[in-house]
């Protein structure tokens, strides 16, 4: 982490000087000098799109504002669209009006990948180039190019910030709950904290996956029972979007000791670490994630560029008290993110092969 915080903060005079670039449409800013000096195409005649899971939670919403702040910088016009809760049914439908389209390319979020396959497999077919996000595609789709970070690397990081906060002999147990049960990079970071655990404290055991549910409110009752039914537990870890939240009330309720911490930057969650109620989180970038997607398909549309085969693992942050300020200041508009990913993006972009594996390989 400390290395790629060094790396945006020796970026940022190359950072400013690019936004001093034409300002794109959606009220954000260009940073990008070469979205257009060596395209062979007129952006106004490309057609992207992006679907996501929901319109209504942080880590879908940060994927599509990726997606929107590329479209943005290659002064693209985007279809980026989403349900408003979480329907796979809908998301399903939004991606075969895509394929209606969105000729160019489509970039396709989802925690159902099974009900996307052969629909995917039908725009394939098409020559529609498809960019898997955040779930590995699975075989019968035919995409060849997924986008997503390491989630079993990112479990392991968040379970090695709780153990920081335990005695090195401690023994007791660790709730972990799932709000998608059986979504595979939720399984992964699941994985990754339980290998964490029982690599560096062998004494503690490792509970679960629990259903902690998508919806808010149910999450928040999963979890009161998970507290109430292992009132000794050291740490309760989520690996989703609603869990950090979710912990953070309940241990302010009950003036909880346990470590409480999980993934996303559900805006409570990142007051909770100010506030040092929750000690961290996990933030799978998902924004680079929408924008690294995005930008390949705008390339290859504009001038033919190759569109990389494999799993292009974007990475993932720690946040704690050390950090959170910058990340809640990052958040706040669709013209920070971009300027806070911008570096890490270019450096990606510079030497593809570094961060590209077999999609096998994903976890």
């Amino acid at each position: 982490m400390q290395s790629r915080m060094i790396s945006i903060l020796s970026s940022t005079i190359m950072v400013l000087s690019l936004l001093l670039l034409a300002a794109c449409g959606g009220g954000s800013t260009s940073t990008s000098g070469t979205s257009t000096a060596t395209s062979g195409k007129n952006p106004a005649d490309i057609h992207v799109g992006f679907v996501t899971e929901t319109s209504s939670e942080n880590f879908a919403s940060e994927m599509a504002a990726g997606a929107q702040y590329a479209a943005n910088q290659y002064h693209v016009s985007a279809q980026i669209v989403a349900p408003p809760n979480i329907d796979d049914q809908a998301a399903v439908k939004l991606f075969q009006d895509l394929a209606r389209t969105a000729h160019d390319g489509i970039g396709v979020e989802t925690l159902a990948p099974a009900l996307f396959v052969r629909p995917e497999a039908d725009a394939v077919s098409k020559g529609i180039p498809i960019i898997a996000v955040d779930t590995a595609p699975l075989p019968g789709t035919n995409i060849t190019t997924y986008v997503g970070n390491d989630n079993f690397a990112a479990g392991e990081t968040l379970a090695t910030e709780a153990i920081a906060h335990l005695p090195k002999n401690a023994k007791g147990t660790v709730i972990v709950g799932i709000d998608t049960p059986g979504v595979p990079p939720l399984v992964s970071r699941f994985q990754g904290i339980k290998q964490q655990f029982q690599t560096s404290l062998p004494g503690v055991q490792v509970l679960g996956p629990f259903d902690s549910q998508q919806e808010p409110q149910q999450n928040y009752q999963a979890w009161n029972n998970l507290v109430k039914a292992h009132p000794h537990a050291l740490a309760y870890l989520g690996v989703g979007d609603p869990d950090n939240a979710s912990l953070a009330r309940i241990k302010q309720a009950n003036k909880g000791t346990y470590l409480t911490g999980a993934f996303d930057l559900d805006p409570d969650g990142l007051q909770a670490i100010v506030s040092g109620t929750n000690f961290g989180l996990t933030d799978p970038e998902h924004f680079l994630k929408g924008y690294v997607a995005m930008r390949l398909l705008i390339e290859h549309a504009l001038s033919g560029k190759e569109i990389p085969q494999g799993w292009w693992n974007t990475g993932h942050l720690l946040v704690t008290q050390s950090n959170v300020q910058q990340i809640i200041t990052r958040q706040q508009s669709l013209a920070n993110k971009g300027q806070f990913y911008q570096p890490i993006a270019e450096k990606e972009f510079a030497d593809p092969a570094s961060y590209i594996k077999p999609i096998s390989q994903a976890r």
